[in-house]
Parts: C-alpha cells; sequence; structure tokens
C-alpha cells in the first residue's frame, strides 16, 4: 500500500516476502541470528541454551524453535536493573519497564536498531489498519517507562501521518482536541475507549461542556 502526501509517494511498510517459502527462508535466518547473538552475547542465555541442549549450530529448521527454553517475568526481575543483556552496555540507549506491582520492575533495554525497528513494525501496524498519511492520530495511552505512548507515536511520524501526543486522562481535553484538531484516528487502551464513551454519551465529563 501506498499513499501520497503532498505529492510525494509514501514507502510500505509490509514485509519483503511474498511466498511462504520466501517467509520461511526469512523467518529461520532471522531464528539463527537471534540464536547465534543472543548465545555468544549474554552468559545468561549461554547457561539457558546449554542446560537445554542448543547451540546456534544446532539450529537447522523452524522446528527447533520447540526447543528453545523460555524466558520468565522471573528471570528479567532476578536480572534487574539490566537483566540478560546481549549487547555492551553502552550500546543501550533507551530502556522501559513495567509497573512494578508484583516486585521489581521487569527492565527492557533497546538498542538504536531496536528502536529503528519497533517504529517500523509499528507504521506497518498502522498500514494494515488502512490509516492514511492524511490521519490525524490522538494517542491517549501513557509515555514515560510504560511503553505504549511512544511506541505509537514513533509508528506514526515514521508513517507519515499526524501525531498528537495527548496521553492518558483529561477527558475534557480530549474531547476538546477531537473536535478542534478533527481527529480521525484514537489510539488507546479498551478500558479508555469504553470509559470515553459512557462519558459522552451522558453529555461529556461532568461539566456539561462537551
Amino acid at each position: 500500500m501506498t499513499q501520497k502526501k503532498g505529492g510525494i509517494m509514501a514507502k510500505t511498510f509490509m514485509p519483503k516476502q511474498r511466498t511462504p517459502g520466501e517467509l520461511l527462508a526469512f523467518q529461520l535466518e532471522g531464528l539463527k541470528w537471534t540464536v547465534n547473538h543472543a548465545y555468544n552475547g549474554s552468559p545468561f542465555y549461554r547457561k539457558k541454551f546449554e542446560d537445554a541442549g542448543v547451540s546456534p549450530d544446532s539450529i537447522r529448521s523452524l522446528d527447533d524453535l520447540r526447543r528453545l527454553p523460555f524466558t520468565t517475568a522471573d528471570d528479567l526481575r532476578k536480572g534487574y536493573p539490566f537483566p540478560l543483556l546481549s549487547v555492551p552496555l553502552e550500546d543501550v540507549v533507551r530502556i522501559h519497564a513495567s509497573s512494578g506491582t508484583t516486585g521489581k520492575k521487569k527492565v527492557l533495554a533497546y538498542t538504536a536498531r531496536d528502536i529503528d525497528d519497533w517504529a517500523h513494525f509499528f507504521a506497518r501496524c498502522y498500514e494494515m489498519a488502512g490509516m492514511t498519511t492524511s490521519d490525524k492520530v490522538q494517542i491517549c495511552v501513557g509515555y514515560g517507562l510504560w511503553t505504549a505512548g511512544v511506541g505509537f507515536q514513533l509508528g506514526c511520524e515514521r508513517f507519515g501521518a499526524m501525531a498528537i501526543p495527548m496521553g492518558p486522562g483529561n477527558l475534557d481535553m480530549q474531547c476538546e482536541f477531537l473536535v478542534d484538531f478533527k481527529t480521525t484516528v484514537v489510539c488507546c487502551t479498551a478500558s479508555w475507549a469504553s470509559f470515553s464513551l459512557r462519558r459522552w454519551r451522558r453529555g461529556g465529563s461532568g461539566t456539561g461542556s462537551i
């Protein structure tokens, strides 16, 4: 899918593979790379793989995926604050984390390549949803340590649409921006969408102004 914005053709973010065989070959190449990267870059994963009888050389088909050991939330907690890294710490350019409601926060580390890939895949999600570069995207999820807000925004900007980084809450302002900016796409949790719809149906946020 391509769209025009200001006379410029926007690129597609969909995979290049066009046949099942091409896709399977690409997936196998990625699996081999991932296992090799984790095995050689992370003492934690090397031990995990060795305990499971797996090495990079033993990955020969996608069926070998079932031989790989699971990584658990507890593994992430035990490795706090920088768990399970497969790259040098100086290559980490950003972290995100869970809320920490069940103990220490579960931290995930990102390299510049991770963030670039993330923006690309998020843009693909927008494309698959049928969005165009003329859309105005009101992002009503949390920013900060939670991954959601910045992910929605990076993907939107990579896609080429207009991002309106509202964050969660503040229903009066959300409704004001929906009307004033003529928002065409809203990104939010299901619970926030349900709550907002109930309030709008009752005549707004309780102030009578919406």
